[in-house]
């Protein structure tokens, strides 16, 4: 971020700080039972998503006014559950982030804390973002494989609609998605998907039955793709969920890239002559939109 960027943020931080409350973030765990029991959507926020608000541009979604403003009106309600960071209250801490995520959220809180405050501060209840940030920036990882199992239980039995970038491929190589009931796939561009959000929201009205379940991996876009299709159906952004599961499979200790994946913070872009795609992936892509 240049200096100006975070000068202006700071200077937004500092000027709502003193009048919001702090966001009150329930656990990862408490909000997995929280979908389960409720079967809602969630949508979920982080600094990237707090930046493009104000007019930043990411390294896969330039800034576009449309979908900051339009972020800015996603909350809470009886179909969708918002989900920012469990890094409030005392939350952060050395104890459970390792150096290179405690680091991070420290300076993200100086950056956005005011932000923060000021969109989510009021809001009754927040789900964990981190929900599909499970393994590597937790420093006591014992508890990783319990909590996957847990996961699980969001699409157990569901036929699942993936909506990912092109070269995501959610659950490919791995038993992430074993039991589900079934999957089917809508390809998106991995880079400026908003651009493309009306062909999007087209292809999952063309595809999905009212009980499907969407699980969505666009960045910002996913964020108020879930809020948006809530009324109809249930629609989970788990940005990050497999790369997690991948990283927690090989016992990562640091960012790496995930052969055939994309993983846009480490620059990976997961690029796949077609001839080396299993077949079953290619059979449950049902549109692809470039």
């Amino acid at each position: 971020m240049k200096i100006k960027e975070i000068a202006k943020f700071v200077f937004l931080s500092t000027i709502y700080t003193p009048f919001n409350k702090q966001p009150k973030v329930m656990s990862s765990s408490d909000t997995i039972d929280y979908i389960v029991e409720h079967r809602c959507s969630i949508a979920r926020f982080g600094d990237g998503e707090i930046g493009l608000m104000y007019g930043r541009s990411l390294s896969f979604q330039n800034y576009n006014k449309e979908l900051g403003d339009k972020l800015k009106t996603v909350k809470t309600n009886d179909k969708c559950l918002v989900c920012v960071p469990d890094v409030f209250r005392g939350s952060l801490s050395k104890d459970t982030f390792v150096d290179t995520d405690y680091n991070f959220w420290k300076k993200s809180s100086l950056v956005y804390g005011g932000l923060w405050k000021k969109l989510f501060g009021k809001e009754d209840a927040l789900g964990d973002a981190f929900i599909s940030r499970f393994y590597l920036r937790l420093r006591d990882k014992s508890g990783v494989a319990d909590y996957v199992e847990k996961l699980k239980k969001l699409w157990d039995k569901r036929n699942i609609v993936f909506v990912e970038g092109k070269n995501s491929r959610l659950g490919v190589g791995n038993d992430l998605f074993d039991n589900a009931k079934s999957i089917k796939r809508i390809l998106a561009p991995e880079t400026n998907a908003y651009d493309k959000y009306a062909d999007i929201m087209c292809a999952i009205n063309k595809h999905c039955k009212a009980d499907d379940l969407i699980i969505l991996a666009l960045g910002p876009t996913a964020t108020l793709l879930a809020y948006e299709l809530s009324s109809q159906y249930q629609a989970l952004d788990l940005g990050h969920v497999d790369i997690e599961y991948e990283w927690f499979k090989m016992g990562a200790t640091e960012k790496v890239p995930v052969k055939n994946k994309h993983v846009n913070e480490c620059n990976s872009m997961g690029d796949c002559p077609e001839n080396e795609l299993d077949k079953k992936y290619l059979s449950e892509i049902v549109e692809t939109i470039l």
